[in-house]
């Protein structure tokens, strides 16, 4: 893989078959009643190695549990992967929960909460 670009191409291609696989191939109910979304695909130089970063829009998600299931699922993804993509290797996942919507939405609420206490007063 040589340059920068070639590596990105890679990652976003990576990040959109997982994403295709999690959301729409995945039988676990727990998984599926999550609505798992593939935020960033980080892949090591030697592209054997890849983070996974996934949020979550289901409520009242039981994220522990959520990420147990893809880790334990995650021989099937990369075979799945494997099938899918024309590589020497297929890189090793590593499942990450990422917590930036999440956050995001509790800052909104706070803020927002502030905001009517404001106009209250």
């Amino acid at each position: 893989m040589n340059g920068g670009r070639g590596h990105a191409r890679l990652q976003e291609e990576i990040k959109r078959k997982i994403s295709a696989i999690v959301e729409f191939e995945a039988r676990d109910p727990q998984l599926k009643s999550a609505f798992p979304t593939v935020m960033d695909v980080k892949l090591s130089a030697d592209v054997r190695h890849a983070k996974v970063y996934v949020a979550f829009g289901g409520t009242n998600v039981d994220t522990a549990a959520v990420m147990a299931t893809l880790r334990r699922d995650r021989g099937f993804i990369r075979t799945e992967l494997a099938q899918r993509l024309s590589l020497r290797y297929t890189p090793e996942l590593e499942f990450i929960h990422d917590e930036t919507i999440e956050r995001a939405m509790r800052v909104a609420k706070t803020l927002q909460e502030e905001e009517d206490e404001m106009a209250r007063d």
